[in-house]
């Protein structure tokens, strides 16, 4: 069976999740034989830090405040368009992936 990439976004956390075969959560990090690939990494990251935006947390508060406007959740859509295509092509069929980002933010 082939491993899977799930996409999620969770506060603060790296938006790629691995799976084994038994579907169990290896970790969240780019696949090993893409460590080293700084063009995928900060296309996530970019993601994961915008996505962060719509938080408040400080030592008295953490709650989600939600997207600020249309031009940012456009930002942020086109980022996760761009990461998953830049993914995809890298992929080339090597790994299942369930893209679990839902762009209603």
């Amino acid at each position: 069976m082939i491993k899977k990439i799930r996409l999620l976004l969770e506060y603060n956390t790296y938006p790629l999740w691995l799976y084994d075969e038994d579907d169990e959560i290896i970790d969240n990090d780019n696949p090993p034989e893409w460590n080293d690939d700084q063009q995928l990494t900060d296309a996530f990251m970019a993601v994961s830090d915008l996505y962060d935006t719509f938080f408040t947390d400080s030592d008295h508060e953490f709650r989600y405040i939600g997207c600020p406007d249309e031009a940012t959740r456009s930002k942020l859509t086109s980022l996760i368009t761009d990461a998953i295509k830049m993914l995809t092509r890298k992929n080339n069929g090597k790994y299942i992936i369930q893209n679990d980002i839902s762009c209603d933010f």
